[in-house]
């Protein structure tokens, strides 16, 4: 289907805005891109966030596919409904089934250019919050740095104060610690000598024993109570020695604090200021898509300019899938239909039934009387169980055999049998059964001559003849040769 237009008939409004018709239109189609770029990727991400949970091994290719189609339809729907709808306005089309035609026109441009619009606008602070998100993030990557830097120094710092500290400590106590037990251990020696001399002696020193223990459990006492003094001290200097650090490590958190949301606040500032600038970039550009449309039409009307349809023979065929459609159902019945075919002509005919036995009805038979009778002039009937017989009369004369056998009129013709099958008398009357043979005949006498000529057209083109041909012809001329007979019976039981 071609679209042609007429020359203008109008050259004088044709050449007036000649100059603006091109540039118009490219303005238009650029505003399209725009709107485009700006709506694939809110529809993307709206896409996955609805299918990333239900496949989320191909939730990117779908949500892609999604976005492509539907900025196609709703842009591409833009550039072929809002044409008409102003050709529905400027020829005055609302009278009939054009009225029909207009308002459906008219209904899906303001949806689409409403989605577009929409989408566009709405998209536009997501846009700038992308291009601006990898500087913050790098500012912010820089920030996180300097502060996990401060931190390990600080930490570094406290380690290494702690264990000073720790150190520190740790040797006042072990001399404090050996200075008393040297003194304990010498009261402790004096209690033992006091002792001795008590075994000595045989004198009691008790209250010698007595001082001595006191003077022990005094310097133990003591000592106690200087290491508890050392313990507090060190305990006092790690807590300041803490303090400090927690201080410190705080200080380094709240800088990080402000840097961060300094950062955030001025993408958050870019955001605002860039993106609504970006949303109502997108409704002037869906503006200036229509102010084209418009424009064109307008230009085309008052040219005097005409358009036509030339329709071709592949317009009015059926589509092309439906054409593929029914070949490919015509050639596979063909292929199939075809193969039944020559399966059903391999197949040999059945084989020759079971030589009928004979069967006799007795009941038939009982209680028949036969009625013997001398046959007299006109004393001839027709009862079934009366035979007629004629007089035994003595021979005169003599007859020769050639006489006797040209004779027909001897009585004993009754009882002798037919000896030469040609003076069987032909009739015409044929059985409901012998028809039924020869037509039996007939069909396989037409079998066997069509698998004869098969075999024979394939000894001419110098091919195999198959086995199931060959059996074929044998199984057909047996059912010949077979219904030959029968029919030969059936023909000698009538005569």
């Amino acid at each position: 289907m071609k679209f042609l237009r007429s020359l203008p008939q109008d050259t004088g409004f044709f050449e007036t805005y000649a100059k603006l018709h091109r540039p118009v239109k490219t303005t238009g189609i650029f505003a399209q891109v725009v709107s485009a770029a700006t709506e694939v990727s809110i529809i993307y991400a709206l896409s996955y966030q609805a299918l990333s949970p239900i496949l989320p091994e191909i939730a990117v290719y779908l949500a892609g596919l999604v976005a492509a189609l539907g900025t196609i339809t709703i842009e591409g729907g833009l550039r072929v409904t809002t044409p008409q709808a102003v050709d529905a306005v400027l020829y005055g089309r609302f009278a009939g089934l054009h009225l029909v035609m207009s308002i459906a026109v008219f209904v899906v441009v303001i949806l689409l250019g409403a989605a577009s619009g929409v989408l566009s606008f709405k998209n536009s602070d997501t846009i700038v919050e992308n291009l601006t998100a990898p500087a913050a993030g790098r500012e912010k990557l820089a920030a996180d740095s300097l502060y996990a830097g401060l931190q390990a120094e600080a930490t570094a710092q406290w380690k290494a104060d702690s264990a000073t500290i720790a150190a520190k400590w740790a040797t006042l106590l072990d001399g404090q610690g050996s200075a008393y037990s040297g003194r304990i251990a010498a009261a402790k020696t004096d209690l033992a000598n006091i002792r001795r001399k008590e075994a000595r002696t045989g004198n009691s020193y008790a209250t010698q024993k007595d001082n001595a223990k006191a003077a022990i459990a005094a310097l133990e006492a003591e000592k106690a109570g200087k290491l508890a003094e050392l313990e507090a001290g060190k305990a006092a200097e790690l807590d300041d020695a803490r303090a400090s650090f927690r201080g410190r490590s705080a200080g380094y958190e709240q800088e990080y604090k402000d840097a961060a949301g300094a950062i955030e606040s001025g993408q958050e500032e870019k955001v605002a200021k860039y993106g609504g600038g970006l949303g109502y970039f997108t409704v002037v550009c869906l503006i200036i898509f229509f102010a084209s449309v418009i424009l064109d039409r307008v230009h085309h009307k008052g040219s005097g300019i005409a358009e036509t349809v030339e329709v071709s023979q592949y317009d009015v065929n059926p589509h092309w899938f439906t054409n593929l459609k029914d070949a490919v159902r015509d050639r596979w019945n063909y292929a199939l239909q075809s193969r039944i075919t020559a399966f059903a002509d391999r197949t040999p005919p059945p084989p020759l039934p079971k030589q009928p036995a004979q069967l006799y009805d007795p009941t038939q038979l009982a209680n028949i009387t036969v009625v013997l009778k001398v046959e007299q002039d006109g004393a001839a009937g027709e009862d079934e169980n009366v035979i007629y017989i004629q007089p035994k009369r003595r021979q005169i004369g003599f007859r020769t055999g050639e006489t006797q056998e040209d004779s027909t009129d001897s009585p004993c013709d009754l009882y002798n049998a037919r000896e030469h099958e040609k003076e069987t008398p032909k009739r015409t009357h044929e059985t409901t059964d012998l028809r039924h043979l020869k037509q039996r005949l007939k069909e396989y006498k037409k079998r066997l001559g069509s698998h004869t000529q098969k075999k024979l057209k394939l000894e001419r083109a110098g091919k195999e003849v198959p086995a199931r041909t060959i059996q074929a012809i044998d199984n057909n001329r047996e059912w010949v040769q077979h219904y030959t007979d029968l029919i030969n019976q059936a023909e000698g039981r009538k005569a």
